[in-house]
């Protein structure tokens, strides 16, 4: 799928760019390490010392973002979004998709911005070892509710957000769940049209006034 496609091609970009700095931050340590054996002071030594502390903390955060990605490219492993947008589809149609995205986030604003006059609500992010998996257990589960039946790409479901909480709950228990439908664009445009006076054309028919 060019979906998935995209995503490795994203992740791996994304990993060279987190190797470079996981480079830096080893060339880094190792020059101040280099710098603490000729400290001449106490001072100096607890300001390397501070300083090579913090480098090590962020170079741990660099390494567990580069097993995160190294996860994401070799298996099967991912995350389950739930979405909804009330203002395009209504009440009660939710997305339901997988993305190896690293923030799976990014997945979502992507589908808000395009072919959609509004930005989507997410219920439920679901971290799996196996996404693709869960995600066609959900499909499966919720297959007689799909809105296109013809067309099995299109992952739009309309069912109940509660129903939607306890599939989700008996699944994963551990996975957390919004059941509200913010829509904030969507209602602050409906305010904006409130608030303006109406743009209907009145037609007057000539001969009617002329009788």
């Amino acid at each position: 799928m060019r979906q998935e496609a995209e995503e490795r091609k994203a992740l791996e970009t994304e990993r060279k760019k987190i190797e470079k700095e996981e480079t830096k931050y080893k060339i880094e340590i190792e020059k101040l390490q280099g710098s603490l054996n000729q400290a001449s002071s106490d001072t100096e030594t607890q300001k390397l010392r501070a300083r090579i502390l913090e480098l090590q903390q962020q170079l741990s955060n660099v390494i567990v973002k580069k097993d995160e990605i190294t996860t994401l490219q070799n298996g099967k492993a991912g995350n389950v979004y739930i979405i909804s947008n009330l203002g395009a589809f209504g009440k009660d149609v939710f997305k339901i998709g997988m993305t190896r995205r690293l923030d799976p986030q990014d997945r979502v604003n992507e589908l808000g911005s395009a072919s959609v006059p509004f930005k989507f609500d997410v219920h439920s992010f679901i971290f799996s070892q196996d996404a693709v998996g869960l995600e066609k257990q959900l499909h499966d589960i919720l297959n007689e509710k799909r809105l296109n039946k013809v067309n099995l790409r299109k992952e739009f479901f309309r069912v109940d957000i509660s129903e939607l909480e306890s599939i989700v709950t008996s699944i994963d228990p551990t996975a957390e769940f919004n059941k509200t439908m913010f829509a904030e664009e969507f209602h602050q445009s409906a305010e904006i049209d409130l608030s303006q006076p109406s743009n209907k054309t009145i037609w007057i028919d000539e001969e009617d006034n002329n009788e």
